[in-house]
């Protein structure tokens, strides 16, 4: 997975100011999924599967997720995540994706 993108997705979540509001784990873990799968899918020629998750990613951004800030248990969370993702091969990161593409069909984030 390309560093830029794990870069992007760290900072995208852990800006914010004081009064902002904490990001519970599934959302965070779910975000940095839509990230890394896009990614993911665009380097497999995926294109259909990396459309939806950028496009819910875009979404995601839009209704204001780098605008919150984490807790250290979701950080915590999320780097075993990230963590599971780096270390699976490709049908163990198409399994992940999976559930990138039922948070992006589920996620009410922003609704």
């Amino acid at each position: 997975m390309k560093k830029a993108v794990l870069a992007g997705v760290i900072s995208c979540l852990f800006i914010g100011s004081a009064t902002a509001k904490y990001l519970e784990s599934e959302v965070a873990i779910g975000m940095a999924s839509l990230m890394m799968c896009s990614t993911f899918y665009s380097e497999t020629n995926m294109l259909v599967e990396g459309s939806v998750v950028g496009q819910a990613a875009t979404e995601h951004r839009d209704a204001g997720i780098d605008k919150m800030m984490m807790t250290a248990e979701t950080s915590a969370e999320l780097d075993r995540f990230i963590k599971q993702f780096d270390s699976s091969n490709k049908e163990q990161k198409i399994k992940l994706c999976a559930g990138a593409m039922k948070f992006a069909e589920e996620s009410n984030f922003g609704k």
